[in-house]
């Protein structure tokens, strides 16, 4: 099974550019595209802005870096 490009990301954020990324930039937003930081931002917006302008919705994801994953629970298996 193909990792979604956000699963690609999240896995190579978490074992790539985590430790490095909380140090530099905790708080701030990673745009991620395909496992490599593509830019950080101070907002959100933004880093959804030029994602989509850059590579296209769905072929990219944001990370808020430092915060704790979200536990979807029953809603994770809709996401599959």
């Amino acid at each position: 099974m193909e990792l979604t490009q956000a699963q690609a990301n999240y896995a190579a954020y978490e074992d790539e550019h985590k430790q490095r990324l909380e140090s530099e930039h905790l708080g701030r937003t990673a745009l991620m595209h395909d496992g490599e930081v593509a830019g950080i931002y101070n907002d959100e917006g933004d880093a959804y802005s030029i994602g989509c302008e850059k590579y296209g919705l769905g072929n990219f994801s944001m990370v808020k870096i430092g915060a704790k994953p979200v536990h979807l629970g029953a809603f994770a298996a809709a996401l599959r």
